[in-house]
């Protein structure tokens, strides 16, 4: 009798699944394990040297002050506005420049549209701090001038997103709705903005995220009195308040992720 080998186990299969636990295991130590760490410093009591804190407490919590939950609220508000703004700008821009050749003023809007993502964004904040600092337009002591830094970064991800969802077949449907007749605000209306929901939701749930984890460029601009959670947390860890700063960085992350999922959330349909 002629024994045969199941397929699942030839040496093939066998590598295919130990690299697949070994890139699970990297992605796991990378980025995952960070985040439990600063889950358990929030709720540590003491923890130094020791593989679990010696002590599970909610106090971190308790002494967050006022000013540390303005800081929570500033970043949500900062980071829906230039979700949005950079969403609806990236979305006019994707389809100012469509089918258009890339050479001459296109390209041009094109490279300027993605200067944000190869400057960095020290550098950026220092030039926008520069040239908005003095009359006639002073937005040095405005959160305008931190909106419009991370405005700056974000747009080139949001410009994207909505570039890549412009497929052929969109512009055929354009063309033949408005060779029946259609006027332009009925063929973007009707057309267009329903076949790029998904483009749309991605980018603000991208601008978003990118904003509220945006540090370089704020910290180079933001005014007197004005504060995001990755400043606050900065400081506290600059004087040593690790814990503290772990309990401020999760109720960002547990607000952030609830947005995320709020702006990611697909519609129900009808």
């Amino acid at each position: 009798m002629q024994l045969s080998v199941s397929p699942r186990f030839t040496p093939g299969a066998f590598l295919r699944f130990a690299f697949t636990g070994f890139v699970a295991l990297l992605c796991f130590w990378l980025f995952v394990l960070p985040v439990v760490v600063v889950a358990l410093s929030s709720v540590a009591s003491h923890w130094s040297g020791t593989i679990l804190p010696d002590g599970f407490s909610t106090r971190w919590f308790a002494r967050l002050s006022s000013s540390d939950l303005d800081a929570v609220t500033t970043s949500l508000e900062v980071g829906l506005g230039v979700a949005f703004i950079g969403t609806a700008l990236g979305l006019w821009l994707a389809l100012a420049l469509e089918g258009r050749d890339r050479r001459g003023l296109g390209a041009l809007v094109d490279a300027v549209a993605m200067m944000g993502s190869g400057v960095p964004s020290v550098v950026l904040g220092l030039a926008v701090l520069i040239a908005y600092h003095k009359r006639p337009l002073d937005l040095s002591g405005s959160a305008a001038i931190v909106v419009l830094v991370q405005l700056a970064l974000v747009l080139p991800f949001c410009y994207r997103c909505a570039a890549a969802a412009l497929r052929p077949e969109l512009t055929v449907l354009r063309e033949a709705a408005a060779s029946l007749g259609a006027p332009p605000r009925m063929v973007l209306v009707r057309v267009v903005l329903p076949q790029l929901v998904p483009a749309i939701r991605a980018s603000l749930a991208l601008g978003f995220a990118l904003s509220l984890g945006e540090l370089g460029a704020t910290l180079t601009v933001y005014p007197p009195g004005f504060a995001t959670v990755p400043i606050v947390v900065v400081g506290q860890v600059n004087r040593g308040y690790y814990l503290p700063a772990s309990a401020l960085s999760l109720i960002l992350l547990a607000v952030s992720l609830a947005a995320l999922l709020l702006i990611a959330a697909r519609a129900p349909r009808r």
